[in-house]
């Protein structure tokens, strides 16, 4: 029996829709290979053979973005070298963490160990361990202006080399990246616009931008799957009515094969007890985290602010001025972060 939903705005429950969407996205081996070859801000691409990148632990994730959790880690040689393996190991982060490099560091002495279990890698042997390459790409609001790295954390007197426990990182700023210089893959750029988009609180009114870049890629049999996912992740972050996903889907699918994905989806969610209208105390705590933030480090907040914080709905605008509100030195360098948003 067909559900009959409501012409309402709707969304579900999602954990981690971000980090979803990009891992669904680059765990396709193009695409990885398109953001390495157009964005790296290190000059070490130049030295790899982006053809021979596989990935070597696929996360299962579907295009209803549900997964089975897991480390995306993909493998790729130097140009010039018979023995130069490279695991690269891929991250994506919607908010700062200062201490990041310590996480990365983690993760590659736990791929270290693994990798000494194999009696075929002979490291006892005199073997090598593969050369580690971390692959960040964040698309917070407030720009990611300093990595720190291990050097950075440990006190080393003048004179004793401080370059200990390094390893590279390409880091990936959404935030510094203007929309209209994006390049690689359609579909990476679409990608990229959808989670600035998001960031902004303007995926809705940009959907119909997004989905015209799979104009190039139409015929492509991953451009249905790469469509349905985002279809998840508009429906999981924004309140937006299902009739608007139809119409702009339907200009680069057959509109009765969109409706069909639309409608079995929302059944599906349905059945799962994931379906629901935008949950109004969720929205509320959030406008209260806000407001009692501001108040505790200012003490009183301007009747101005206080409404028009009230006012918002989206929560992924909400999440963003909790961050401004985490690091702004003023209300009224806050009040001016209202006004961009």
């Amino acid at each position: 029996m067909i559900q009959k939903f409501p012409r309402l705005p709707v969304t579900f429950e999602l954990a981690h829709p971000h980090d979803l969407l990009a891992r669904y996205f680059l765990i396709d081996r193009e695409l990885m290979a398109s953001m390495l070859e157009h964005y790296d801000n290190t000059g070490l691409v130049r030295w790899l053979n982006l053809k021979a990148l596989q990935c070597e632990s696929p996360v299962t994730i579907d295009d209803n973005l549900q997964e089975v959790i897991g480390d995306l880690r993909f493998s790729v040689n130097f140009r010039n070298g018979e023995f130069s393996k490279v695991f690269l190991f891929f991250e994506h982060q919607s908010k700062k963490i200062r201490l990041y490099s310590l996480h990365c560091l983690r993760k590659i002495l736990e791929f270290y160990e693994e990798w000494l279990t194999d009696p075929e890698n002979a490291i006892a042997e005199g073997g090598k361990f593969p050369y580690p390459l971390v692959v960040l790409l964040y698309h917070g609001n407030i720009s990611w202006n300093e990595l720190l790295q291990i050097k950075d954390l440990i006190a080393v007197p003048q004179g004793v080399d401080g370059n200990v426990l390094w390893f590279q990182v390409i880091m990936i700023d959404l935030s510094k990246i203007q929309r209209e210089t994006l390049q690689g893959h359609p579909a990476l750029i679409a990608l990229f616009d959808t989670l600035q988009s998001c960031s902004e609180g303007k995926l809705p009114e940009n959907l119909g931008r997004i989905v015209g870049y799979f104009n190039e890629v139409k015929t492509d049999p991953r451009t249905k799957s790469w469509l349905t996912s985002i279809a998840h992740y508009t429906l999981a972050t924004t309140k937006i009515e299902k009739d608007v996903i139809v119409n702009e889907f339907s200009k680069i699918l057959d509109k009765k094969e969109t409706e069909n994905m639309i409608m079995s989806t929302m059944e599906e969610l349905y059945a799962n007890g994931k379906l629901e209208g935008k949950l109004e105390g969720e929205t509320k705590k959030a406008v209260q985290n806000v407001l009692r933030l501001l108040n505790n480090r200012f003490h009183e907040v301007p009747e101005s602010i206080s409404h028009t914080v009230n006012s918002y709905t989206d929560l992924a605008v909400l999440d963003s001025l909790f961050d401004r509100a985490c690091v702004c030195n003023t209300l009224a360098e806050f009040e001016q972060d209202l006004v961009n948003h």
